[in-house]
């Protein structure tokens, strides 16, 4: 699916691409919910139409897409304000969309895709019904002192360069740890803000790519949020986190339902 870009600016990409599946039988008669899921850093939507079989057998929509700076996604990856203009044109589109319960719409996004959805849970309270933010940042993982770690930690390659290149930045790593801070929610206000949709914050304890102390923060801040904290667990706390998000988000949609069957439909398995 390509939708238009209605609210870039004239610098930005003009489409929005993503994959967009409703389940059988599903009609303007037959709304059904939706969750949009956000990628991370090295994600991508190909990778993560793996759990699309999963909520179609629950019967439940699926819109798949990547964040700024990553994939196909048209917004300005250095501009902290873009992520806005894009969920903007995708949520007016699914507006616009009868099969849709407009009720029963809403998110999981993954690592660094948790970042803009603690965001957007604030700048779009009123599109969703429950935001799932899944081992993501909101504050110190723009830290200078953190960048300057985490490229011996956790993550396989060197993160700080990797983010610096995401966020727009390209290989100047130095000046992103001197700008990074604009990117804080808390530095922004938007943490302190009036309005948050239900938010779930999960991360195991021991993350070492972005520290569970971002979701402290948030959780001290502003409208109150939920949150499931892993001991012994790195980053996103799998595999317990799964299965935490798939029940969270059956009580959303009013969907009775186990969610190891779920997790069955995935071409990999669980470490149950």
């Amino acid at each position: 699916m390509v939708i238009p870009h209605k609210h870039g600016l004239s610098h930005e990409g003009k489409q929005i691409p993503f994959y967009y599946h409703l389940p059988p039988g599903t009609s303007s008669d037959k709304p059904v919910p939706l969750v949009v899921i956000l990628t991370g850093l090295d994600g991508y939507r190909t990778e993560l139409a793996v759990w699309i079989e999963g909520w179609s057998q629950k019967n439940v929509a699926v819109v798949v897409l990547e964040i700024p700076g990553t994939g196909d996604s048209p917004a300005d990856p250095s501009d902290p304000k873009s992520p806005e203009r894009q969920w903007s044109s995708l949520f007016d589109w699914i507006d616009e969309q009868s099969e849709i319960d407009h009720a029963k719409v809403a998110m999981w996004a993954y690592s660094t895709g948790g970042y803009y959805a603690i965001r957007l849970a604030h700048t779009h309270y009123d599109r969703l019904a429950g935001v799932v933010a899944l081992g993501g940042g909101c504050h110190y993982m723009f830290d200078p002192r953190w960048l300057s770690r985490v490229n011996h930690l956790e993550y396989p390659f060197d993160l700080a360069n990797t983010l610096a290149y995401k966020f727009g930045y390209d290989d100047d790593l130095e000046t992103f740890k001197k700008d990074g801070m604009k990117f804080s929610l808390v530095e922004d206000g938007t943490l302190d803000g009036p309005h948050c949709t239900k938010l779930l914050l999960v991360n195991g304890v021991d993350d070492e790519i972005f520290p569970i102390d971002d979701y402290y923060e948030c959780i001290t801040r502003g409208v109150p949020k939920e949150a499931r904290f892993i001991n012994g667990r790195k980053h996103m706390g799998e595999p317990e986190s799964f299965v935490i998000i798939l029940n969270w988000l059956y009580k959303l949609f009013g969907i009775e339902a186990n969610p190891v069957d779920q997790l069955k439909t995935l071409p990999f398995k669980p470490k149950f």
